[in-house]
């Protein structure tokens, strides 16, 4: 991997290939896949008031918001952010909220 070009195409391809493969598994059981946006900053907002940090080094584990004093591991608060940004997407598309909160809780609706 000296080679930071090649190395760069096989780690984009290995990511293709996986979402390739997500997509392919959703079509063949009728499930949804929703991509969030690349640069979208779910480990830098704040899950609980939305407040989003300047900046956010990756040996911060824990994520401490400023302005309400939320304090949870860096990967729950983020994964919080998309499964919220998620039901957003969902909530657009004209379900109600009933039906958002058993669709991420299936997770057959939404991936």
């Amino acid at each position: 991997m000296a080679n930071h070009k090649l190395a760069k195409a096989v780690a984009d391809m290995g990511f293709y290939e996986f979402r390739r493969q997500l997509q392919y598994k959703c079509e063949l059981y009728g499930s949804k896949l929703i991509i969030v946006d690349r640069w979208f900053p779910s480990s830098k907002t704040c899950s609980n008031c939305g407040n989003v940090k300047k900046s956010l080094s990756l040996s911060e584990r824990m994520f401490k918001c400023e302005h309400c004093g939320l304090s949870c591991d860096r990967d729950l608060n983020a994964s919080l952010n998309l499964a919220q940004a998620v039901s957003l997407i969902v909530t657009a598309c004209g379900l109600d909220n009933a039906d958002v909160a058993s669709a991420i809780g299936n997770r057959t609706d939404c991936l």
